[in-house]
């Protein structure tokens, strides 16, 4: 199943509220949006979205990006307890998306946890050093990205919310705008009440359906449609099916009947 089949199976189960694969969620715990490369870095907080934007220049006949807006999202899983069993999703809802390039994407890379919303721009920039590298070689084999083109944004976080769970009690998500042109999108913050969440749940084990008995072997058919017949060429009675083991000559013509080449 792809990621989108994954999600829209969530969602599903949230909705109808099965019994039997209970979802947690769990919203962000903290958010922030930050400015990188634009020369006047800053930490947003507090604000009713989370800015994720490029800015892509010309200078020279080469491109020239930089960041007005990094989203930075933190969650609180000291509770949670997940197995490899278990599909978690980070879901997110843009209220504005300003991307006139389709080929635009969204990518995910995890952070250090080391920070809030009242950090400053030093701590962040510790935070985000060990994925920096991927960030600027816009390695997207290291990262989760979206492309779908609606307001709901999602990724299988799966692996990382493991991984994170055997380290400590805190994960954080950087996200990153890649576009071969200027692109913004304005998600939800916590502070609107709709901003991200975490969503695991077991993945789900479908019921089987209930074994049919099969009749038994067609050999008492078989035999049944012998004797008939032999009856009806010869003339004689068929006996009852414990008269099949004596020796009388009638029974032993109904044996040969019976042996089928």
């Amino acid at each position: 199943m792809d990621r989108r089949g994954i999600i829209l199976l969530m969602l599903a189960i949230v909705f109808a509220g099965s019994a039997q694969c209970m979802a947690t969620n769990i919203p962000a715990s903290q958010n922030v949006y930050i400015s990188l490369g634009t020369g006047n870095e800053m930490v947003y907080n507090q604000t009713g979205v989370l800015l994720c934007g490029i800015n892509v220049t010309e200078a020279n006949n080469t491109s020239v990006s930089n960041y007005p807006g990094v989203p930075v999202i933190q969650f609180d899983i000291s509770s949670l307890n997940i197995t490899d069993n278990d599909v978690a999703i980070l879901v997110l809802k843009a209220a504005a998306v300003r991307q006139p390039d389709p080929s635009a994407m969204v990518a995910l890379l995890t952070i250090g946890s080391e920070w809030n919303e009242e950090s400053d721009m030093t701590t962040f920039l510790v935070n985000i050093l060990p994925a920096w590298s991927i960030i600027k070689k816009n390695d997207l084999t290291q990262m989760s990205s979206n492309t779908d083109g609606d307001k709901i944004f999602a990724f299988d976080v799966s692996k990382k919310l493991m991984d994170a769970k055997k380290k400590g009690n805190k994960i954080s998500f950087l996200l990153e705008a890649i576009s071969n042109s200027s692109s913004e999108i304005d998600f939800l913050s916590r502070e609107s009440g709709q901003g991200p969440y975490l969503m695991i749940m077991p993945y789900p084990t479908a019921s089987l359906p209930a074994q049919t008995l099969q009749p038994g072997p067609a050999s008492q058919n078989v035999q049944t449609f012998f004797l008939t017949e032999n009856t009806s060429q010869t003339g004689e009675t068929v006996p009852e099916a414990s008269g099949l083991k004596t020796e009388s000559k009638s029974n032993e013509k109904i044996s040969k009947k019976l042996i089928l080449p």
